[in-house]
């Protein structure tokens, strides 16, 4: 006996700026034993309960424009073959929303089930709502200035950073040239405060660094 078992998976939109992966609110998304039973015909009375062990025949997904079907069903963490249940199968579409989350596409999610005795054919509908959201540009050094350094000249704080105008900007490596400018200070035996200040004076991806050194003169 066939059943079918429809399912519609609320999805979600990303709207206005995009926001970071690791920054996002989770979906929210069913319990794993969100499907709801839903008899199609007649003869179809008795669908098995959520927990019944049933062996995967075929798993599909459709609709997908934007993230390619290989990388979706790599997150799903069971394959054809597999014996499953209706409350896996959820958790597995609830993987491919993550990997939707991940890439900032919006979408909506369907499921249906076709269920034979113990076998059960599994079909992934996806609507998707937005665009991937450009990449952030990396920040570009446009310039590097000191103020306060009163016992080292500013050509030899300027020779001891790493970051050179038009090379890229990244925190990590602003904190690296900090340190860097910090070992020159140790070696005359002399006390400094560095407090790094990233201005963008075009308003674009072209960063100015000061960095504003405090230094206290051996006694």
């Amino acid at each position: 006996m066939r059943n079918a078992v429809p399912c519609a998976v609320i999805g979600f939109a990303l709207l206005g700026a995009a926001v970071p992966a690791w920054a996002q609110t989770p979906t929210s998304v069913p319990p794993s034993d969100a499907p709801s039973q839903t008899p199609q015909g007649k003869e179809a009375t008795a669908l098995p309960p959520v927990n019944t062990p049933l062996v995967l025949k075929q798993l599909t997904i459709e609709g997908n424009q934007r993230i390619p079907s290989n990388r979706l069903m790599a997150a799903v963490p069971f394959h054809v073959g597999d014996t499953i249940s209706q409350s896996r199968i959820t958790e597995g579409l609830q993987d491919v929303m993550k990997v939707y989350q991940q890439e900032n596409v919006g979408g909506k999610f369907h499921q249906n089930l076709k269920i034979n005795g113990k076998d059960v054919i599994v079909e992934w509908t996806v609507e998707e709502t937005g665009a991937a959201a450009e990449p952030a540009r990396p920040l570009k050094l446009e310039s590097a200035d000191f103020t306060g350094n009163l016992h080292i000249s500013g050509a030899a704080l300027h020779k001891a950073l790493h970051i050179q105008p038009g090379q890229t900007v990244t925190p990590a490596e602003v904190l690296s040239d900090e340190k860097a400018v910090q070992a020159l200070y140790v070696k005359k035996n002399i006390g400094v405060t560095i407090v790094p200040e990233v201005r963008y004076p075009h308003h674009d991806d072209r960063v100015a660094i000061t960095y504003h050194v405090t230094e206290k003169a051996p006694d």
